[in-house]
């Protein structure tokens, strides 16, 4: 198991983003969070992201053309074979879902590879198969298991529940035709996401208990939606935080309007998993790394407290100074480099547990 999740690279910045732009505004860090905010992620915003235009103020169709979602990752990790496939839907309507499948190098185990599935992040607005293979890689050159990432449809154009439908036809592909065509062992599954792929992730865990579907041995969930009532009002990490950068509160509020058109969904459990009234001591364990600078940091810390009152083993990290996408950027910060590692030995200890 390779414990090294890649170092930083250069970055140009005319590489992190294109010469279109839209109004732009110049964005230094707000007041309330200069004294607080991480010293690398101020060095790397200050340098090539402070200028550019923020995503809630512009089109979405501006913000999905820009570009790299989240500037500042590192290298893939090596794996043996990466292949897309178009699956079939076997319980939801529309479109074949693609979903890109990566198999580690080496030997299969005896029994087939273990598998997870990892849900990208954007908001379930932006974001898409190619968002986050730099964790996608790692999970599966160091977890030592093969990773499936689902391009799941996005609002405004399908919102809720059809990132959830896709979600789900995933589980079931890859318990079904899945197994055979990547050689998987079904008994050694995990599933994890970031942000609104961990809001999935989670889900995806509460519906396996509800429908008695399969048992995922562990839930990896970075920076993930809990809950969509939240707000500065009602939570703590939202008052503190309500103008951090790359998460403020305007920003996930566009975000779950554009999910969430229908304010009656935002308690509706399948969209806030924190809601779930199902059997909770059933749910997997869960590795949960949160930023404290960022609006979710409550939501998840409630999530996890709720896993363990159930006596469900839940490792909480708050990485100190962070904002929302750190886990991202692990070509430029620790930080990155050390959520991703604790994922990637979280998942192999489940997968391959020790004798």
């Amino acid at each position: 198991m390779k414990h090294s999740a890649g170092g930083g690279n250069r970055i140009e910045a005319s590489f992190l983003y294109p010469t279109w732009q839209l109004n732009v505004n110049i964005n230094p860090l707000h007041e309330s969070v200069v004294d607080r905010i991480d010293a690398e992620y101020a060095a790397f915003y200050n340098k090539f992201i402070f200028d550019k235009q923020q995503v809630h103020m512009q089109p979405v169709e501006a913000s999905r053309a820009s570009g790299i979602l989240i500037p500042g990752a590192g290298p893939h990790q090596p794996v043996s074979k990466t292949e897309d496939i178009a699956i079939p839907r076997l319980e939801s309507t529309g479109p074949d879902i693609k979903v890109r499948c990566f198999t580690p190098e080496g030997d299969k185990p005896e029994g087939g590879w273990p598998v997870m599935i990892w849900y990208h992040g954007g908001g379930w607005v932006l974001g898409d198969i190619n968002t986050e293979n730099v964790i996608s890689t790692n999970l599966c050159n160091r977890g030592r298991c093969v990773v499936i990432s689902p391009d799941y449809r996005l609002a405004p154009e399908e919102p809720f529940p059809a990132a959830v439908e896709d979600s789900w036809e995933a589980v079931l592909w890859m318990l079904g035709a899945g197994k055979d065509m990547l050689g998987l062992n079904i008994s050694k599954i995990a599933v994890g996401g970031s942000s609104a792929g961990g809001d999935l992730a989670a889900i995806m865990c509460q519906r396996a208990v509800t429908r008695g579907t399969c048992k995922f041995l562990i839930q990896l969930l970075s920076v993930p939606v809990m809950d969509n009532t939240a707000g500065p009002s009602n939570n703590v990490s939202y008052k503190e935080n309500e103008h951090v950068p790359a998460l403020p509160y305007e920003k996930m509020l566009r975000y779950r309007r554009h999910y969430l058109p229908d304010q009656k969904d935002w308690v509706n459990p399948e969209a806030s998993p924190l809601f779930w009234e199902g059997g909770w001591s059933a749910l997997p364990p869960a590795a949960i790394v949160l930023g404290e600078l960022d609006v979710l940091r409550s939501e998840g810390e409630q999530f996890g407290k709720k896993l363990q009152d159930a006596g469900i083993r839940a490792e909480i990290r708050i990485m100190k100074g962070q904002p929302h996408p750190f886990i991202a950027m692990d070509g430029v910060l620790e930080a990155g480099r050390e959520a991703i590692t604790f994922f990637c030995e979280s998942l192999h200890s489940a997968v391959y547990p020790p004798n």
